[in-house]
């Protein structure tokens, strides 16, 4: 799904579209692997994570988009985001 942004990030600001998506796969959490990645999405990724649902709201970063719940709701309307979580809405 196309969504407009306008960030900061490494110091410079981005404006444009970013697509998002939701992957859907056979176990619980599967291992997170950096295989496939650019050169220069290999430098700047920091970390990377499964978090629950119910988890977004309390985590230290801000989560992106901002407007995740409507994104996913458009994505899968069935999903767990359909019940509010505090601070996201």
């Amino acid at each position: 799904m196309p969504v407009d942004r306008d960030v900061q990030w490494n110091g410079k600001r981005y404006i444009g579209t970013e697509l998002f998506f939701v992957a859907q796969y056979a176990e619980e959490r599967p291992p997170l692997v950096r295989t496939g990645l650019l050169p220069d999405e290999e430098a700047s990724l920091d970390t990377h994570a499964w978090i629950a649902w119910s988890d977004v709201d309390s985590q230290v970063e801000p989560v992106e988009p901002p407007q995740l719940p409507a994104v996913l709701g458009a994505l899968m309307p069935e999903g767990p985001w359909r019940e509010p979580v505090e601070g996201l809405r």
